[in-house]
């Protein structure tokens, strides 16, 4: 009996992803439950988000749970919440949208290459707002932003980004507006209720709320996605899918490794 555990133990370890039969394991919810209610659950998870994934997103569950000396299953919980997979995306955007809780709901980026990032981005907005105000980054405002890689016009972006919400149905519950500062109409529309970044740009929105509350503004409720990330582990952005690196899924074109996520 504590061999198998060991060897339990030890896959459990290598992990990076959990097994759909983990989670449909009632057993599952229990352990969800427990970790929830744990005094450091709150602080451990930010500490998780905004400094171990930025440095390290591809980790595994033993490997968190060594590094901070946390249970390999509160490890599993938190990057489940935290961290998303090609196959996370395709299976959640498939979900039904719940009741919105706000009216109106904003998100932003400069949407050179429309991939999983953006689509659960956006995804999450509209589970959480009736409308979605998308801010994307204009042609002048590109400029300064100093990319590593060449940005196709405004026009162009707006367009393919329109195209993939007509295809899904998201459409009609979004209006897009071009983008001229970091900022936009979150720090002056008093009916924007709640906005949706990614964890790098999370940063963004402490600046945002501290803007509105100095203009007499509500500060908006912010809601953190979880990181997506490609079959390497490695977060999925324009640059990878320019150079060839991956596919706006997630899935490796190049420099393939050995797939040791299981």
């Amino acid at each position: 009996m504590v061999i198998r555990e060991r060897r339990m133990h030890n896959v459990l370890s290598n992990l990076k992803r959990l097994p759909k039969e983990y989670k449909s394991n009632p057993l599952w919810s229990i352990l969800v439950e427990l970790v929830r209610s744990m005094p450091l659950y709150g602080e451990h998870k930010s500490y998780i988000r905004e400094v171990v994934l930025m440095e390290n997103p591809g980790i595994s569950f033993g490997e968190l749970a060594a590094l901070l000396r946390i249970p390999i299953g509160e490890a599993m919980v938190i990057l489940d919440e935290l961290r998303m997979w090609r196959e996370d995306v395709e299976e959640e955007i498939m979900e039904s949208f719940p009741e919105p809780k706000y009216k109106l709901a904003a998100i932003g980026g400069t949407f050179n290459e429309v991939h999983y990032g953006h689509l659960i981005l956006i995804y999450t907005a509209l589970k959480y707002g009736e409308k979605v105000l998308i801010g994307v980054t204009g042609d002048e405002f590109v400029k300064t932003l100093g990319k590593s890689h060449p940005i196709k016009p405004y026009n162009e972006r707006i367009g393919r980004l329109r195209s993939m919400l007509s295809s899904r149905n998201w459409l009609n519950r979004c209006e897009v507006v071009m983008l001229n500062d970091p900022y936009g109409p979150t720090v002056e529309e008093p009916f924007i209720e709640v906005l949706i970044v990614s964890p790098m740009t999370y940063p963004r929105a402490i600046e945002i709320n501290e803007i509105r509350l100095k203009k007499g503004l509500k500060p908006l409720e912010v809601i953190v996605c979880p990181l997506v990330v490609a079959d390497d582990g490695k977060p999925i952005s324009s640059t990878r899918i320019i150079n060839r690196e991956i596919d706006p899924t997630g899935k490796i074109l190049i420099n393939k490794e050995p797939n040791n996520r299981a």
